[in-house]
């Protein structure tokens, strides 16, 4: 993910209304209606019993109650929040240290079931206690199979050293079992897991520039060895966000070799990135481009608005990529007709890093029907609720829902995410060997007759 803009998901939400009662039979009495969900809208948190004092009681207090007043449903997920307070509010007084407390509240968090909520403490220090910065190893890696991979071994340009196709045994001492471990506890979902377990070598893989990180790995001809790979600083704009800052944004674009198909890739959905992509969406045209492939694999989302103008290169016809529903009111995503659109085939490479903004304008072209095919390895993050960041009094960040999301045909990508129509087995042999079986699989689609 790289930033907070993106995090491990949940189910979906619950009903929120009765079930109405079954008939009455001779055989069997009438079905007692489900209770409704309590609505605590108008919930005053003065007039619930104090907690017990500890040093992250404030904190918790205020974590409790922004999610009660800005969660878009005001029956927090049918959960019983004034009761869940208490429960947890108590348990803080046994918390151990910093990193126990912080813990309850994400456990808390977790009971809503739904993505896009975390409390990350006051310098980042306490989760997964990894190191970080603004400069990374220049690699990345995934869970492929039952281990984790380097799928790349350079970044944009700049070598790591490390083989594509190794498999990461140990970051700067620590083994990534131990990480493996620790997504999976949090992880319900095989591309929540997959998700976790990027998101945790990212971290370990980052720090200061020029900083180096000590990477042990077996190798594809099945050696061991420890490589030191020093962390860079990412290359492109950097563009800030509220919170979120200084984050580099890329947008890459090319023809395939031996085609006349485009490639169009960008990391991040941030508005101040349309121009360029305009730019490169015109150069693909220039060079003869009649049919597109836009790879958001690893891009965790950003600003919801900035999918319109990119769906409007896209839609002769106008549309609409689906509804966020908050508490008070609802914005639509809705997409005026351009004449000069891109109307060539698309397909849209997904993997479990594609989440948030990602997801929903995946769906809302599926649903729009523009899109020819959706490859990739597994599901996307389903992580799609769109959510804020707000620095607390200690220093401590907290990332919360505030909307739900549904395409034109009230289709979900929060919980299990979009699955691809294409679903491309993606094996280690393959990125030793160079291969992109997922892109590859993509432009064997777009060239069928």
């Amino acid at each position: 993910m790289g930033l907070a803009c993106a995090l491990a998901c949940g189910g979906g939400q619950p009903e929120t209304s009765p079930t109405p009662a079954t008939k009455a039979t001779p055989e069997a009495p009438a079905e007692a209606p489900a209770p409704a969900c309590k609505d605590f809208s108008a919930l005053d948190p003065a007039t619930l019993p104090p907690l017990p004092e500890t040093p992250y009681t404030a904190t918790f207090e205020t974590v409790w109650r922004i999610v009660l007043e800005k969660h878009f449903d005001p029956t927090l997920a049918c959960q019983d929040w004034p009761a869940l307070r208490l429960e947890y509010g108590k348990r803080l007084v046994d918390a151990a240290d910093a990193g126990a407390a912080y813990g309850l509240m994400n456990e808390l968090l977790g009971k809503l079931g739904q993505s896009h909520f975390r409390v990350v403490p006051p310098d980042d220090v306490l989760v997964d206690d990894a190191p970080q910065g603004p400069a990374r190893a220049p690699l990345h890696a995934r869970w492929i199979g039952d281990e984790v991979v380097v799928v790349a071994a350079s970044v944009d340009g700049v070598e790591s050293g490390v083989p594509a196709g190794a498999v990461l045994l140990e970051i700067d001492g620590r083994p990534i079992t131990e990480i493996v471990e620790h997504a999976r506890a949090k992880a319900r979902r095989p591309s929540e897991l997959a998700f976790e377990i990027a998101w945790a070598i990212e971290r370990r893989l980052s720090g200061e520039a020029g900083e180096h990180r000590s990477v042990r790995v077996r190798a594809p001809d099945g050696r061991e060895r420890t490589i030191e790979v020093a962390c860079v600083t990412p290359p492109g704009e950097m563009v800030s966000l509220g919170n979120l800052r200084n984050i580099p944004t890329i947008v890459e674009s090319r023809m395939i070799d031996g085609t006349k198909i485009g490639y169009l890739a960008f990391n991040y959905w941030m508005l101040p990135m349309i121009k360029r992509v305009e730019a490169a969406m015109g150069e693909l045209r220039a060079a003869g481009m009649e049919a597109l492939i836009i790879d958001l694999r690893g891009n965790p989302g950003g600003v919801g608005a900035m999918s319109v103008p990119l769906a409007r290169m896209l839609l002769s016809r106008e549309g609409s990529l689906g509804v966020l529903r908050f508490r008070d009111f609802e914005q639509e995503f809705k997409v005026a007709a351009n004449p000069d659109a891109f109307g060539g085939p698309l397909a849209i490479l997904i993997d479990e890093g594609t989440a948030s903004t990602s997801e929903i304008f995946v769906a809302g072209m599926r649903d729009l029907g523009r899109v020819k095919a959706i490859v990739g390895g597994r599901a996307s993050a389903g992580a799609a609720l769109p959510s804020l960041i707000e620095r607390l009094a200690d220093g401590a960040t907290l990332q919360y829902v505030v909307g739900d999301y549904h395409s034109s045909k009230g289709a979900v990508a929060e919980g299990d995410g979009v699955v691809p129509d294409t679903l491309v087995q993606e094996t280690r042999e393959d990125f030793a060997a160079g291969r992109d079986p997922v892109l590859n699989a993509a432009i064997a689609a777009l060239s069928a007759e």
